[in-house]
């Protein structure tokens, strides 16, 4: 398979307690000032998470307002919803706002759609997780017609409207490049392939790196099937990264701040788990206890081990990514350097990674 250019990005996915972090402003500017710093690093882009109700990433409720501010105060870098909830939302609003935003970013917006994995965001939201699939296809299939400039009516399980268009258009033509959350699940894989769109992956979102690539594989089986050329499919991974001089040096700054990481995205999921175990495991989540599994024997020494995080010198790091990159077929690493470090140590690591990491990976490292 053509191998397509490598590119690199910062994804944004924090934890927040405002006994530790302090306000929510502050939290907010630091996720705008890092993002900033990527683009003079030459990243090619950067990723905002959307979360709910919880310190998991619930500070980024609405990462389209917060990408707005960016668009403001970037020329660049790419500006990435990483991704929509689909399920949660109305598509014709999602619509509006996507087409919005890649208006007023100058077309440099990239659509990350996912299904969401969290029983108290789908309770909040009023959707019972049964539905979970039916409402992605649903609405992914309207959000895309309206993006796409259609003159379109709609009648279906979920919403019903009569014919209309969705203004503005897109800048992008015919809408942005979408992106599909894969963890788990291999009808999402399939499903992404079939239709074309790209894929993001997240290694320590899932059970092991061994079925992680055999559900890649799904999705280029799939895209083939479809008539999609398999070489057009690109894969963003989201991993961890922490760059230091030395291998003990990054992994003992890391270490502490992954596990508190981890730590509250296992009580983001508690609730998940324990209605699973009482009433039962819904049809189209089969496949996460597994996942809820492997994260309570988690350890920052065997993730690093495995690379589900990254870390060490910049040697170290970029041949851990070189696997991975090799393995998963990763068209873009899009690293989570901000897991609750000192923001000076964020910052160095991103420069660490952009001046020793990326030439090794690109081959640009000077002879």
């Amino acid at each position: 398979m053509i191998r397509l250019p490598l590119t690199f990005g910062s994804f944004n996915l924090p934890t927040f307690d405002p006994g530790a972090d302090g306000p929510p402003d502050r939290m907010l500017a630091r996720v705008q000032s890092l993002a900033v710093l990527a683009e003079d690093l030459g990243f090619h882009s950067v990723w905002l998470a959307e979360h709910h109700f919880q310190p998991h990433g619930g500070i980024l409720s609405a990462p389209d307002v917060l990408l707005a501010a960016l668009a403001a105060r970037t020329r660049r870098i790419r500006l990435g919803l990483g991704v929509v909830q689909i399920p949660y939302h109305h598509p014709l609003s999602v619509a509006e706002r996507v087409a919005t935003l890649d208006q007023v970013s100058g077309g440099r917006l990239e659509l990350g759609l996912g299904r969401a994995f969290l029983k108290c965001e789908y309770d909040g939201f009023g959707v019972p997780m049964e539905e979970s699939r039916a409402r992605f296809a649903e609405n992914s299939e309207i959000l895309l017609r309206a993006l796409r400039g259609e003159t379109f009516a709609h009648e279906g399980r979920f919403f019903r409207f009569p014919e209309l268009r969705v203004e503005p258009r897109c800048l992008q033509r015919p809408h942005p490049p979408v992106w599909v959350a894969a963890a788990t699940t291999p009808e999402t894989f399939t499903w992404a392939g079939e239709n074309a769109h790209h894929l993001m992956i997240a290694p320590l979102l899932s059970p092991d790196l061994a079925s992680l690539a055999e559900k890649i594989g799904l999705y280029f089986a799939a895209r083939e099937r479809a008539g999609h050329d398999p070489a057009t499919g690109r894969v963003l991974m989201n991993v961890h990264v922490h760059v230091d001089d030395t291998f003990d040096a990054a992994f003992d700054t890391a270490a502490p701040h992954v596990l508190r990481y981890v730590a509250e995205t296992r009580a983001a999921g508690a609730s998940t788990i324990a209605s699973f175990k009482r009433d039962g495991v819904p049809r189209d989540f089969t496949h996460y206890p597994a996942l809820g599994m492997r994260w309570g024997g988690f350890t920052p020494e065997d993730a690093a081990d495995k690379g589900t995080i990254v870390v060490g010198a910049p040697d170290d790091c970029a041949a851990k990514l070189a696997e991975l990159i090799d393995n998963l077929h990763v068209t873009t690493v899009a690293g989570t350097f901000d897991f609750g470090q000192p923001v000076e140590t964020v910052e160095r690591s991103m420069r660490l990674f952009a001046d020793k990491v990326v030439p090794q990976l690109t081959g640009e490292e000077a002879a």
